[in-house]
């Protein structure tokens, strides 16, 4: 809260200097009219209470404004009860309305100070935010060229082992560097998320989005279906859109065994269109729907880590949907599946009358089935 400076009434504010004569023409109005001054003595102090509400004033003015005001209306009662106008019991309104004044002072300056200390604590969490989304790119900027050069060297030894152990031993650490790759890419992205160059946007068929995340996908053994098509364009960054329905997909197929149903669709409702990840799964606790979105949160904390990852990637999703306008929902019931629903903006009629025209796209093993297990 600003330090009680005496700022008032030097600093010319119009309202006040308003105020000010107002205050003063009710002063004149008591002193002229004695027989109806209750009149122009309610209009001063609820006129002020009310200038008050519309600035709070720090405590200096505030206590030599309340004084003045108490002063100058109770002198000119105290004259009017002297010359026999007023009643003796009229002076009594003069410290009941200053009561009632400073118990709103009381709750103004209260509300001024939480409203300061809640923006203090907004910043210092901006400032923190900031500090974490900058601590996120550079280390992994600067995690890049370490795993790159350790991945080269062990790649080498792996192509020039002449005994099976070491060979493994080499397999092991490969994969570890790729995971550290992998990581280090989704913090950068997570990281980057908000800023303004993070999407390069342009008309995508969300038929050729499915149909190629499907063809990424169909060695994984896993029945994968593809459902109804849908026709309509979405303004997206296909990188980025690929990745996260790469992400779901992946969520999908680590917790769905080997033979069960994968479906990757699309859906049209309105102005918007879905990405939908279906799978036939062990399913989500409900008490666990809520955070799995969240940065390194897992449905189950004590999954292992080849099949719950690091808990980014469901935070990639939200990030990549959020970015492009849109929104991602979960529904899941344990021992039956989860289904992961990425809604987006489709483009306007438009664009969407010159998708009609153009060839159609031919989906990936005949269309509806695609099985590789």
């Amino acid at each position: 809260m600003a330090t009680d400076e005496w700022r008032w009434p030097f600093k010319a504010y119009w309202i006040d200097v308003a105020w000010g004569a107002f205050a003063v023409a009710n002063l004149v109005a008591m002193v002229t009219f004695p027989t109806w001054e209750t009149v122009p003595f309610h209009f001063i102090w609820v006129s002020l209470t009310l200038l008050y509400g519309f600035r709070v004033w720090n405590v200096k003015p505030t206590v030599w404004t309340l004084a003045a005001v108490m002063v100058g209306t109770g002198s000119l009662i105290a004259v009017d009860i002297a010359r026999g106008t007023q009643p003796a019991d009229e002076i009594t309104e003069v410290p009941l309305m200053a009561a009632m004044f400073v118990a709103m002072v009381w709750h103004a300056r209260r509300r001024l100070a939480a409203m300061s200390e809640i923006e203090q604590v907004s910043e210092a969490n901006a400032r923190l935010l900031e500090r974490e989304r900058r601590f996120l790119q550079d280390a992994s900027h600067e995690l890049r060229t370490p795993i790159t050069v350790a991945l080269g060297q062990i790649e080498l030894i792996e192509r020039s082992a002449d005994r099976p152990a070491i060979y493994e031993d080499a397999a092991v650490a490969i994969d570890e560097l790729l995971r550290l790759r992998r990581l280090s890419d989704r913090l950068l992205l997570l990281a980057s998320a908000e800023d303004p160059h993070f999407l390069k946007r342009m008309p995508a068929d969300v038929d050729v989005i499915v149909a190629e995340a499907l063809r990424r996908w169909a060695a994984t053994p896993r029945t994968w279906t593809h459902a109804d098509r849908v026709r309509a364009l979405v303004d997206v960054d296909r990188d980025r859109i690929d990745l996260a329905l790469d992400s779901l997909i992946e969520n999908a197929v680590n917790h769905t065994p080997p033979g069960g149903r994968i479906e990757v669709s699309a859906r049209r409702d309105g102005p918007h269109v879905s990405l939908v990840v279906a799978d036939s799964g062990v399913g989500i606790e409900p008490d666990n729907l809520e955070r799995i979105f969240e940065r390194f949160g897992r449905a189950d904390p004590g999954r292992s880590r080849t099949a719950g990852g690091v808990g980014l990637g469901l935070s990639i999703v939200k990030a990549i949907a959020e970015a492009h306008g849109g929104s991602v929902r979960v529904r899941s019931r344990v021992g039956e599946g989860s289904e992961f629903d990425v809604e987006l903006p489709c483009l306007g009629p438009a664009a969407n009358r010159q998708r009609d025209s153009e060839p159609k796209w031919a989906l990936p093993a005949g269309g509806r089935r695609v099985s590789s297990g």
